[in-house]
């Protein structure tokens, strides 16, 4: 009956995802593609990112990628997980990814999000 009150394990959630839920999160809706190749492109290179085309927003969307980009506060870093959502459901999900600063700041432009990284750095040093 007190199973309930017990607390979690703490080793099991990996250290990661513990440091990308203290980070501010964006949620990004791209057009669908294969996930499982995205996710070879983005082994070789942060870049493959940039491939990405974002969802129009008056688009209707039964099946889309969904991108949470989590940023620190100077933008030094930054990490990026997909999802694939199919009728409102998500079917699959990648690990997550670091991104580089101009990389994150590229993707982000895409989406109408403009971030001046010079002074987000002279920001974070205060």
């Amino acid at each position: 009956m007190f199973g309930f009150f017990r607390k979690k394990e703490s080793g099991a959630e990996p250290p990661l995802k513990k440091k990308v839920k203290d980070m501010k999160c964006r949620r990004i809706s791209f057009v669908d593609c294969d996930l499982a190749e995205l996710e070879g492109d983005m082994r070789q290179s942060c870049t493959a990112v940039l491939k990405l085309t974002p969802v129009n927003y008056y688009a209707v969307k039964n099946s889309y990628i969904s991108a949470l980009v989590y940023t620190s506060e100077d933008y030094e870093e930054n990490y990026i997980q997909f999802k694939r959502v199919e009728n409102e459901h998500m079917t699959d999900e990648s690990e997550i990814y670091a991104l580089d600063k101009i990389t994150m700041s590229k993707a982000l432009a895409k989406v109408g999000i403009i971030i001046d990284l010079d002074r987000a750095a002279s920001r974070g040093s205060e």
